[in-house]
Formats: C-alpha cells, sequence, structure tokens
C-alpha cells in the first residue's frame, strides 16, 4: 500500500510506521478537541511488554502506510484482575484498549476504541469488563 499523510488515514486503521527506526504495526487513533483533531499512533507489534502501551503523538503531515491483515483477537473468558494498562475493556458491545497517556497530558491513562480509534478520557468509575488480547495475522 501507498504512504498517505496521517490526516488521510482514518482512525481505528492499523498502519505500518517507523517508530524509533523500526517498521511498528500501530493503530491508528484521534482525540477530537473542541476545533481540532489530534492524531495519535498505539504500536501494537514489536510489544516488548503490553503495560507499557501508550500514545505517541503524530504529525498529521507524516507518512504512514496502511497495513492489511491484522485483527484484534480478544479473549472469550474476562480477568478476574482490575485492568491495567494493555487490557481490553468491553463495556456495552464496545472494546476499549486502555494506554498510557501522551506524556503532555494531566491523565495518566487513557481508552481508545479497538474498532474507531477514538479516544475516551475515562472509563474507571463505569461498569466494563476486563479482557486479554493478541495481534493477528489473517
Amino acid at each position: 500500500m501507498q504512504a498517505t499523510p496521517a490526516f488521510r488515514v482514518a482512525a481505528g486503521q492499523f498502519v505500518i510506521a517507523a517508530l524509533d527506526g523500526k517498521p511498528t504495526v500501530c493503530l491508528k487513533a484521534e482525540r477530537t478537541g473542541k476545533d481540532h483533531v489530534n492524531h495519535f499512533l498505539v504500536p501494537l507489534d514489536p510489544l516488548a511488554e503490553p503495560r507499557h502501551l501508550r500514545l505517541h503523538y503524530l504529525d498529521p503531515e507524516q507518512e504512514l502506510r496502511p497495513a492489511e491483515g491484522f485483527s484484534f483477537s480478544v479473549d472469550a473468558t474476562p480477568k478476574q484482575a482490575a485492568a491495567e494498562v494493555g487490557d481490553v475493556l468491553s463495556r456495552d458491545g464496545a472494546l476499549w484498549l486502555k494506554v498510557l497517556d501522551d506524556p503532555a497530558a494531566q491523565r495518566l491513562y487513557c481508552y481508545v476504541g479497538l474498532a474507531c480509534g477514538q479516544i475516551r478520557p475515562r472509563m474507571e468509575r463505569q461498569q466494563y469488563i476486563t479482557l486479554g488480547w493478541r495481534l493477528e495475522r489473517i
């Protein structure tokens, strides 16, 4: 696939981006403000430790290559432990990945919709089910 500026790639898409000089499979995410959209990447593969998942700010002009052949596989059995960074949370049929927020943000955690790629600032007070996940090549 051809490289495309980040602002033209829809949130929730798998992309290949160069992070730390290495090609990395990422989920494109967006945080919508009052009059602007911030673009982010969530690196998924290679992933040394899921507990280190975090948002990486993305210049809207940075070139991304859409990645085909990837999907999330979510465990059917809920975890009994409290949600940690790297876990998927299920609430009202939607799946959210708990990640560390951008270092410039005022909060430590945020949640990225697996289907939509939208970033949500909080979920802790609401009811959810904690699930494990993995990235699969299809």
